[in-house]
């Protein structure tokens, strides 16, 4: 299953729906690789209608994800589910929506990485990695934990919080596959540039 580098996680209150998919078409022109929707407190039916548009614009080798509902991955026809680290087990989500999805999970220690092995998702998300706004007040869990979990598991290993171009160097050489990245694209004033200079990071340290 390819697993994308540069992901691209929604937040409404960073970026609203309709801003996002007015902006979507360049930013994966401009070398975003995954969106995930996600948005909490928003009713299933609104939520619906964003993943189905989404899905209209995310188009390949693009992948779209939804984050932790099984019924509007199908029902928008995503390209896979991202799972919390306390959410359904990776092979009833696989049954449910079949082998050619892709299938996700986010941990926040090396602990909850050991427990994913067993599980084996397509990919983790570990973080935070670094401060981040979007969870004021929890401390980073930094590169050194970052480099735990990517040893203890045999699959990529997505990076997320904090993340800024400038970092991604260093992310990528603690073992991380690519990152996730929320406001350091959708809160910038050019976001077509964010992914721009995003991607040339990813790119410029892989071809070392």
């Amino acid at each position: 299953m390819r697993v994308p580098r540069l992901h691209l996680v929604t937040d409404p209150n960073v970026c609203p729906f309709d801003r996002l998919l007015a902006l979507l078409p360049e930013l994966v022109a401009a070398g975003l690789d995954a969106v995930h929707l996600r948005a909490r407190d928003v009713p299933t039916g609104t939520l619906l209608g964003v993943a189905r548009a989404l899905r209209r614009v995310v188009v390949p080798p693009a992948m779209l994800f939804v984050n932790d509902r099984v019924d509007l991955a199908l029902l928008s026809e995503a390209d896979g589910l991202h799972l919390p680290e306390l959410g359904l087990p990776v092979d009833e989500v696989r049954r449910l929506i079949g082998g050619g999805r892709a299938v996700g999970r986010s941990v926040h220690s090396v602990a909850a990485a050991g427990r994913a092995v067993v599980e084996r998702p397509d990919f983790l998300v570990y973080g935070n990695v670094f401060e981040t706004a979007s969870k004021p007040g929890l401390p980073a869990r930094g590169l050194d934990g970052l480099r735990a979990v990517v040893r203890a598991v045999p699959f990529p290993v997505i990076a997320i919080g904090g993340i800024t171009p400038e970092r991604v160097p260093a992310v990528l050489a603690a073992g991380a596959y690519g990152v996730a990245v929320i406001r350091g694209i959708l809160g910038t004033s050019d976001p077509v540039e964010a992914v721009r200079v995003f991607r040339q990071a990813l790119d410029g340290v892989e071809e070392r």
